[in-house]
């Protein structure tokens, strides 16, 4: 009986001690109302939105004929002294000659390709995998802009996919067909001959067919001594006429001169890098360095950036919008709300486990609502991506037991 009484006095005793917990739980932490939000990686730049001029080393070509004239060099291709860079021909005809016989050379090297071609499957199999291959350069090249790349992706599917699907059969008529095509060829290439030339580049350089008539006038020359007043003069102005079939350009290195405002580049020194990402023609963001700022006239100066590299991308374009980025910061981004100063340091308190945890933070940037704080890897006391920062109206503090 005696051990009986015991055991009720224990149960009893507990079941008091667990009522009390569970009414110590819900008075202390019945005022807690909290959401988390993750710290996530953030970008942020300082930078302007303008347009401007690109400049380069320039010399027009021109040639004293009449005869019609057809450049033979893609946009930016490299050429050395001496090497073709144009066709001439007398007349219309002549031109559409010589367009026949491109064409028949490139039908008949394809049928040579496809002459020898066996039909075993291994063949078959590597045959379908370079089709395909060449199928999705063709698309990436074209979402690009680079059409010279897709128009010679296509170039070379053609043989491939004759070669995929001729057989035995097709043989006796392929030979026919190349003979045929050699004897026209031959034939063209002698009418050819006499009412065609070629023109030659005076100097080594980049080729380009674009010409606006600025070559000899915006120059590197003349943004040495460039004022707002005058770059503001060609804002605006149409395309010049020029005698012009192409030019040289004979330097890698390139400007791009924009008038800006004052305030916006008043930190910028020479020989500073600014990421710039063009509208047009360029697929990636070119850092350039920055050559001169200008006096200011009126609030506004010029901003004369160069680079040495990429070339081939800006040998056409004359006038380009751009995205100028002088100052990038990354970090991480965080609701104000959530920042709290203890002893002069700032931080944040975020959620392991069922705990509150502080953490300091150094903050970056203003961001309208929130703050970019430094991502400091250096300690898991930091604040670290995909940490849930807690965001509460109540009273908080470091290791308090959070409970929704």
């Amino acid at each position: 009986m005696k051990g009986d009484k015991f055991m009720k006095v224990v149960v009893v005793t507990l079941l008091c001690v667990l009522a009390c917990y569970l009414v110590f739980s819900v008075t202390r932490f019945s005022g807690d109302s909290f959401t988390t939000y993750k710290a996530v990686r953030y970008e942020v730049g300082d930078g302007i939105t303008t347009s401007g001029f690109l400049v380069r080393y320039e010399q027009l070509l021109r040639a004293d004929t009449g005869d019609i004239i057809v450049p033979t060099r893609s946009e930016g291709e490299k050429v050395g002294k001496g090497q073709a860079v144009a066709a001439t021909y007398r007349d219309e005809s002549a031109r559409l000659r010589r367009t026949e016989i491109d064409r028949l050379a490139a039908e008949l090297a394809q049928m040579k390709s496809a002459q020898n071609f066996s039909t075993s499957d291994m063949e078959s199999a590597t045959l379908d995998t370079d089709i395909l291959q060449r199928m999705n350069l063709i698309t990436l090249s074209a979402a690009r802009r680079e059409f010279s790349a897709a128009d010679q992706a296509a170039e070379e599917i053609k043989p491939l996919i004759l070669r995929r699907y001729l057989n035995s059969s097709d043989a006796e008529a392929l030979r026919s067909r190349i003979q045929e095509t050699e004897t026209r060829l031959n034939a063209l290439y002698a009418e050819a001959q006499a009412e065609s030339g070629v023109l030659t580049a005076p100097a080594s350089g980049w080729f380009s067919a674009s010409v606006d008539g600025y070559e000899e006038i915006l120059t590197p020359e003349f943004l040495e001594t460039a004022t707002v007043s005058a770059l503001k003069r060609y804002q605006g102005v149409s395309r010049r006429e020029t005698d012009a079939y192409g030019k040289l350009v004979s330097s890698p290195k390139w400007f791009f001169a924009a008038i800006v405002p004052v305030q916006n580049v008043a930190e910028l020194d020479q020989g500073d890098k600014v990421a710039v990402s063009f509208a047009y023609d360029f697929y990636q963001t070119v850092q350039m360095q920055v050559e001169r700022v200008t006096p200011p006239e009126n609030d506004r100066c010029i901003l004369i950036l160069s680079s040495s590299s990429y070339i081939q991308e800006a040998v056409s374009s004359r006038l380009q919008s751009a995205d100028l980025v002088f100052d990038q910061l990354e970090g991480l981004r965080v609701p104000k709300k959530a920042i709290y100063a203890i002893d002069q340091v700032s931080g944040v308190y975020v959620l392991e486990g069922a705990e509150a945890r502080w953490k300091p933070v150094e903050i970056l940037y203003d961001n309208g609502d929130s703050f970019i704080v430094r991502l400091d890897k250096s300690s898991t006391g930091n604040l670290w991506p995909e940490d849930e920062i807690i965001l509460s109206s109540d009273e908080i503090y470091d290791r308090k037991v959070m409970i929704k």
